[in-house]
C-alpha cells in the first residue's frame, strides 16, 4: 500500500512540474540553512566537552574596578591568591598554574643547520607555549607516547612535546628517540625533552603544544623577566602578579562553595596593594564550556571565542527560514487544490478513507522533502566554501557522523508533517458532491493562507530592517573620524627578538624610498582591538589612575595626525635609551586632576605598576604635551586616557606614512614592494608582514560584519521564499476569482483594472507584515546598538525604504499572475455558467 501511495505521488509531482521545483527548491535552501546552522552550532557546543571530569574543571578568574566605574575582566588571578586557594581553600582537589610564553625556537641538528622557528605576533598570534607545574597534567589527561606524566615536569630545564610539535621539531624520529633531545627558546634556555604526548584530536581551546616545567623559571634567565618575579616573593601579592590557573574540584564541591571562601583572601589580597582597600575585586570559578564563549574574559592567549547569543540567533533564523519554506509548500498545495478537487471526489466515491487521502497528500510531501534534503546535501559544502569568512574552520559535512544522521531523519519527519499535515487536513476534507460540482468553500482557508503570507513578509521585513541598520552602524564606525589619520599608513610588527640597531638601519632604507612619506618607530598604533591600561601617576600627588600606554618617537604624532592642544611634539628620540618625555591626552589630564590642558605641561608624571606595595616606575619624566582626546580602541567603548611615552627602545612597530597624493593603487603596491625588498635584505630569515592600519580598524568589527553578512543572506532567502508563496497564493486567488474577473471584463474592466483589483489585497497584506515587523525589528536593533558606545540613530527612512522595497518586490513578484489573470478569455471562465 505504501509502495502504492509513493508511486501515485510521484505521478503528480510529475505531473505538477512548476509548483514541484518551487516547492522543492523552497525546501532544500530552508533545509540546507539549517544543516548548516545546525553543523556550525554542534561544532561550536562540542569544545572541550571531552576530557574527563570536564564538570570538576574550572579557570580561575577575577574582576577589578578599573577606576573608571567599570569592570576589567581578567583571565587569571595574581599568584598569591593562586598559592594561598592552593594551601587554604577546601573543596579543591586538583590546582595547576601556568604562564604563556612567546619565543623564538631553535632545534640543533647534527651536521646540518639547526631549524629555526620564529615566534608568534603576541597581539594576534595565539602561544602554544606554557610553563606549567607538573599537576597541570593531574587535570588535562593526555595519551603518553613517551615518558610519563608523574615525572616529565619534576625538574628544571625540561619541556614536554605533543606529537606533532615533535615532528616538526625532529621529523619521523620515533617519540622515544626525541626523549633527551634538546630545544632552545629564545636563543638561551636550553630545555631537554622529557616526554611526548598525544595531541587533542577533538574541539578544544586547551591548544598548547610545548610544556615548560614550572621549576625551569628559578633556574634560569626567566627569573629575572618581571612576568615571572612573582615566584621569588610569593608571600606578597602584587597588582602586576598575574598568572593563568584552572583547578579541579573535589567530587561534590560547587563553584558557589569556592568563591564563598574568596572574601578574607580579597581582602588580605587590596591590603598588601598600595593600601587600595576600596578598590572592587572578585574572584570567580569559569567553567570550560564558558571559557569558550565568555568574550569578557578573551583577552588570554589562547582561546578562541563564539559568541553564544549569536550561536541562539543562528538557530532562531534556520528555525523561521524552513518555517517559511514550509509555509510557502502550503500555500502552493493549496493554490493547486481546486485543480484537484474533482480527483479528491472520485476517490471518495469509490471507496478512499480520509486517513488513506492524508497519507496519499503526505507520501508527496515526503518525497519533496527527500528531493530537497538530497540537494541541500550537494550543496552544503560549496555554500560553505563561498561564506567561509564566518563558518568556522573545521565544520565539514559528515554524512557518517550518527548525530547528524539523526538530525537528517528527524528534519524530514518535521518538515513533512509540518509543511504537508495542513494541505493533506484541508483536501481530504471536501464532500464528494460539492468536489465533483467545484463548489468547494474555501474563504477559511484562504485567510489561513494570508495570515501565513503575513508571518513571512514580517519576518522578511524584520531582516531587511535589521540589514540596514546593521549595514548603516558599521559604515559609521568603520568610516567615523576617531581622532587621528588611518588611510594610506602601512604597520609592519619587527619581532622583539631583533636588535634595536637593525631596525634603525631599515627604517632609514624605508624612509629613503619613493612614495614614502613618514616613518615612525613605536609598540602600538594608537587604536588597538584589546586595550590593556597600565598604572600611571603624577609624581607631586600620588594621582594615579589605569591609562593606555603608547612608546613612540617624534614622528609619530604628525604621521597619525593627532592634534596637540597644549604644549609641544616630543623631541628627537632615536638615540635616548629611556623614558624622558611624556605626551597625555586631554582625558588623562583631566582624570590626573588638571583643570586645563595647559596646566599639565612641565609637571613630572611616571608610567609602570604597583609591586607589592610599592609604585615601580620604568619611566619617569615631564609632561611636554597634551593631545586631544582620540579613540585608542574600537567604538564599542568611548576614548580612555592615554600617554604616549617618548622612548622606541625595544619598539616593534614601524609605521608607515604614504603619499597619496594622486596615487593609485598601483603605486601603493609598488612602494610596499619596495619596502619588502629592503626588508628581505635586513631580515633574510624572516618573512614580510604588513597590514594596512585602515584595515586593521575594520577587523575590531568582524564580528558585526560577519552579524551584517548572515542577515544579508537569512534577507535574501526569506525574500526569495516568501515571494514564492506570494506567487502561489496570487496563483490560488486568480484561479478562485476567475469567473469574477470575466465578469468585471464582459463589463468592461480593462488589464489594469483588473490587475489592480488583485494586487490591491497584497499590498494591504505587505502594509500588515510592515505593521507587526517595524516595532520588532526596532526592539532587536536598539539593544544590538547599545553594546556600542558611539552608534547610528534608529531613522524613519530605514523603515519607509523596507516598507517601499517590499511592496516593491511584492508587485514583481505577482505581476506576471495578475496581468497573465486579467488578460484571460473570459468566454473560457465562464462557459460553465
Amino acid at each position: 500500500m505504501i509502495r502504492n501511495y509513493l508511486k501515485i505521488a510521484w505521478r503528480n509531482l510529475i505531473k505538477q512540474k512548476v509548483s514541484t521545483i518551487i516547492n522543492v527548491l523552497g525546501l532544500s535552501i530552508g533545509i540546507s540553512a539549517c544543516l548548516i546552522i545546525y553543523m556550525t552550532a554542534s561544532f561550536e557546543l562540542s569544545y572541550d566537552n571531552f576530557h574527563q571530569d570536564k564538570n570538576r574543571i574550572f579557570r580561575v578568574v577575577s574582576e577589578i574596578d578599573n577606576f573608571s566605574g567599570g569592570m576589567e575582566y581578567m583571565p587569571e588571578i595574581n599568584y598569591f591568591s593562586a598559592i594561598a586557594i592552593r594551601k587554604q581553600f577546601t573543596g579543591v582537589d586538583k590546582l595547576a598554574v601556568f604562564f604563556n610564553y612567546y619565543a623564538k625556537i631553535t632545534v640543533p641538528q647534527a651536521g646540518v643547520q639547526s631549524k629555526i622557528f620564529e615566534s608568534g605576533d603576541p597581539t594576534k598570534d595565539p602561544s602554544d607555549i606554557i610553563i606549567a607545574e607538573p599537576q597541570y597534567f593531574d587535570i588535562f589527561k593526555y595519551t603518553w607516547l613517551a615518558g610519563n606524566a608523574a615525572t616529565a615536569l619534576n625538574g628544571p630545564l625540561r619541556v614536554v612535546l605533543t606529537e606533532s610539535k615533535a615532528r616538526t621539531y625532529f621529523g619521523s624520529l620515533p617519540s622515544d628517540e626525541v626523549i633527551g633531545k634538546t630545544v632552545i627558546y629564545n636563543d638561551s634556555l636550553r630545555l631537554t625533552v622529557s616526554g611526548i604526548v598525544k595531541d587533542y584530536d577533538i574541539n578544544t581551546n586547551i591548544i598548547f603544544k610545548d610544556f615548560i616545567s614550572f621549576s625551569t623559571i628559578p633556574n634560569s634567565f626567566l627569573k629575572n623577566i618581571p612576568t615571572f618575579q612573582c615566584l621569588t616573593h610569593p608571600d606578597k601579592p602584587s597588582w602586576s602578579d598575574y598568572i593563568q590557573e584552572f583547578v579541579k574540584l573535589s567530587k561534590g564541591a560547587t563553584p558557589t562553595q569556592i568563591e564563598a571562601q574568596t572574601a578574607p583572601l580579597i581582602k588580605m589580597t587590596k591590603q598588601y596593594m598600595a593600601g587600595q582597600t576600596n578598590r572592587k575585586t572578585e574572584i570567580h570559578l569559569q567553567s570550560l564550556s564558558d571559557v569558550h564563549f565568555n568574550a569578557n574574559y578573551g583577552n588570554d592567549f589562547y582561546t578562541r571565542q563564539a559568541s553564544l547569543p549569536a550561536l541562539y540567533g543562528l538557530m532562531g533564523i534556520a528555525v523561521f527560514i524552513l518555517i517559511i519554506a514550509s509555509i510557502n509548500f502550503i500555500n502552493l498545495s493549496s493554490a493547486q487544490s481546486i485543480r484537484r478537487a474533482k480527483e479528491i471526489g472520485i476517490r471518495k466515491v469509490l471507496g478512499s478513507s480520509r486517513a488513506s487521502l492524508i497519507l496519499q497528500f503526505l507520501s508527496e510531501t515526503f518525497i519533496i522533502t527527500v528531493f530537497a534534503v538530497v540537494i541541500s546535501l550537494l550543496i552544503v559544502n560549496p555554500v560553505i566554501s563561498a561564506f567561509k569568512a564566518f563558518i568556522p574552520n573545521g565544520v565539514a559535512l559528515n554524512l557518517l557522523s550518527p548525530s547528524l544522521i539523526i538530525f537528517l531523519i528527524l528534519i524530514i519527519l518535521f518538515t513533512s508533517l509540518l509543511a504537508g499535515f495542513y494541505p493533506a487536513k484541508v483536501l481530504s476534507s471536501y464532500l464528494p458532491v460539492q468536489s465533483l460540482k467545484g463548489q468547494q468553500k474555501s474563504n477559511q482557508k484562504s485567510y489561513l493562507l494570508r495570515g501565513l503570507i503575513v508571518f513571512q513578509f514580517t519576518v522578511s521585513l524584520v531582516f531587511i530592517i535589521g540589514t540596514i541598520i546593521i549595514s548603516n552602524q558599521i559604515h559609521y564606525i568603520i568610516n567615523k573620524d576617531m581622532g587621528f589619520n588611518k588611510d594610506a599608513i602601512v604597520n609592519i610588527n619587527i619581532n622583539g627578538n631583533y636588535s634595536d640597531a637593525k631596525r634603525d638601519v631599515i627604517v632609514e632604507k624605508i624612509r629613503q624610498l619613493a612614495g614614502v612619506e613618514k616613518v615612525s618607530i613605536g609598540r602600538q598604533p594608537p587604536a588597538v582591538n584589546n586595550s590593556s591600561p597600565g598604572f600611571f601617576r603624577r609624581k607631586d600627588n600620588n594621582a594615579t589612575i589605569l591609562s593606555d600606554e603608547r612608546f613612540a618617537d617624534e614622528n609619530y604624532v604628525p604621521l597619525y595626525g593627532l592634534k596637540l592642544l597644549a604644549g609641544r611634539n616630543l623631541t628627537n628620540t632615536v638615540k635616548a635609551d629611556s623614558v624622558n618625555e611624556f605626551l597625555i591626552t586631554e582625558s588623562c589630564a583631566k582624570q590626573l586632576g588638571f583643570k586645563t590642558p595647559a596646566d599639565a605641561i612641565g609637571h613630572i608624571v611616571e608610567s609602570g605598576y604597583i609591586f607589592k606595595t610599592n609604585f615601580r616606575a620604568y619611566g619617569t619624566g615631564p609632561v611636554v604635551g597634551v593631545l586631544a582626546d582620540f579613540h585608542n580602541q574600537s567604538l564599542y567603548a568611548p576614548p580612555g586616557p592615554v600617554e604616549i611615552i617618548g622612548s622606541i627602545k625595544n619598539g616593534t612597530l614601524i609605521s608607515i606614512k604614504l603619499s597619496s597624493k594622486n596615487k593609485q593603487w598601483s603605486d601603493y603596491k609598488n612602494t610596499i614592494a619596495g619596502i619588502e625588498s629592503q626588508w628581505k635584505e635586513i631580515y633574510p630569515d624572516k618573512k614580510f608582514y604588513c597590514s594596512f592600519f585602515d584595515k586593521t580598524i575594520a577587523s575590531f568589527y568582524e564580528k558585526d560584519q560577519r552579524t551584517g553578512q548572515i542577515m544579508n543572506a537569512a534577507m535574501l532567502i526569506a525574500i526569495f521564499i516568501s515571494c514564492m508563496g506570494l506567487f502561489g497564493l496570487v496563483t490560488f486567488t486568480a484561479e478562485q476569482r476567475k469567473k469574477e474577473i470575466g465578469i468585471r471584463k464582459v463589463l468592461g474592466a480593462s488589464v489594469a483594472n483588473v490587475a489592480t483589483m488583485l494586487a490591491k489585497e497584497f499590498v494591504v497584506l505587505i502594509g500588515i507584515s510592515f505593521l507587526i515587523a517595524s516595532p520588532i525589528a526596532w526592539y532587536f536593533m536598539h539593544q544590538w546598538l547599545q553594546g556600542f558606545a558611539f552608534r547610528v540613530s534608529i531613522s524613519l527612512w530605514v523603515f519607509a525604504l523596507a516598507g517601499f522595497s517590499t511592496v516593491f518586490i511584492t508587485l514583481i513578484t505577482i505581476s506576471y499572475q495578475s496581468i497573465n489573470a486579467a488578460l484571460a478569455n473570459p468566454v473560457k471562465s465562464l462557459k460553465t455558467e
